[in-house]
């Protein structure tokens, strides 16, 4: 049985939908036009019914199987972040979904005593959001306009949903694909669309994480500049991702690079004629300095062309054969230092990660890793990691 607003029956609800799309109703603080379209698609292209009271389409446990099966890097990419969303809003009332870009629900975090009511909203494991199946909803939108949004209450297309706020973000792959969705729902909800605003800005923020995981397991064959403006936040939450091969070329940047750095915007894309840049072009700082620097060393200071500074740290390949060529260019060059044992360099980056998503707590980090906080702590003091706040 979907989710019905006793307040909003739906017998006034395709009324309400008539008003809006001729503009006879405007709520000046909705995203309107953005809405209208939507309603417009669901009534003459899809001949939706806006009074309807079924709930979404629930894929079979098989069918759900075979779509994730197909989602793994974006399900691995996400793996953190959704709990850590899902925690911050949860006693709110709000329920984490990530969708794939055909609209499917291939993950989710709910409240465990409140999954019965979430499910019986349609907001569950393997079901379907797309626009052509159910209208103006926060999925559905956000993947025709590429663009978060939040859709509350009665601005969803079918009564049976008037009662819920959702809250969407896209995630993109490096070249700009679109891969999913992250939407925070809500069974109940205060009326005002303002109540909304701080889950959507958290929303876009998580879902930028899940980006960033994405872009470093898919490079992880290269060479990782992770910057930010502030030092203090280099390690522990880099914004600024950019990969570079073993000619020295940076190959991808995420979006925040290329919004940092234009001379980078145009990289990746399937239409995008864009060649990769020199590292020597962008920085005053030579590439075979980036491949010799050891785990424990300062962080860099990178002076852009147009005088912007950037402060990073280095994530080396994650694997053998690009190290080892790597190590062939540095030596050809007669650079003095020698590449990061790579071991260290996987171990380095596997204990700063699991401190980040732990906020630095080493008891809680240690529990993640599967290890004794004592060896923690030799494993920091011997890898020197320390706190962003104590660089």
């Amino acid at each position: 049985m979907p989710y019905v607003s006793l307040t909003n029956p739906q017998a006034n609800h395709f009324e309400r939908v008539r008003r809006v799309i001729e503009g006879r109703s405007v709520n000046p603080e909705a995203d309107t036009a953005r809405l209208v379209s939507s309603y417009r698609r669901a009534l003459e292209e899809h001949h939706l019914d806006p009074g309807a009271v079924t709930g979404p389409r629930i894929l079979t446990t098989q069918e759900l199987r075979d779509i994730r099966q197909g989602e793994e890097a974006l399900l691995l990419a996400s793996g953190e972040c959704l709990p850590r969303l899902h925690d911050m809003i949860r006693d709110a009332g709000y329920c984490v979904l990530l969708s794939n870009a055909d609209g499917v629900t291939i993950d989710y975090c709910v409240d465990h005593d409140h999954r019965h009511e979430f499910k019986r909203a349609g907001l569950y494991l393997g079901s379907c959001w797309s626009e052509c199946e159910e209208g103006t909803c926060g999925i559905a939108v956000t993947l025709l306009d590429k663009t978060p949004i939040t859709v509350h209450k009665t601005d969803h297309f079918r009564a049976s949903f008037t009662g819920l706020t959702c809250s969407a973000a896209p995630i993109f792959a490096p070249d700009g694909e679109l891969l999913g969705v992250l939407d925070a729902s809500a069974v109940l909800s205060p009326d005002s669309r303002d109540s909304q605003w701080l889950v959507n800005r958290l929303v876009q923020q998580s879902a930028i994480w899940i980006e960033n995981a994405f872009f470093l397991h898919t490079y992880m064959h290269c060479w990782i500049l992770l910057a930010h403006r502030d030092r203090h936040f280099v390690e522990a939450q880099p914004e600024i991702l950019m990969a570079v091969n073993a000619e020295g070329n940076i190959v991808a940047a995420n979006r925040s690079a290329k919004a940092c750095v234009p001379e980078v915007a145009g990289l990746g894309g399937v239409l995008s004629s864009a060649l990769p840049r020199h590292v020597n072009e962008l920085f005053d700082i030579r590439a075979e300095q980036l491949f010799t620097m050891r785990p424990g060393q300062n962080l860099l200071s990178l002076r852009l062309a147009g005088s912007t500074h950037l402060y990073a740290r280095v994530r080396a390949p994650l694997q053998r054969d690009v190290a080892q060529k790597l190590t062939v260019n540095a030596e050809n060059t007669s650079v003095a230092n020698v590449l990061p044992d790579e071991g260290d360099i996987v171990e380095r980056t596997r204990i700063i990660a699991a401190l980040t998503q732990t906020h630095w707590t080493p008891k809680l980090a240690a529990t993640l890793l599967g290890i004794s906080r004592a060896t923690l702590y030799r494993r920091l003091s011997s890898l020197n990691i320390r706190p962003p706040h104590r660089q």
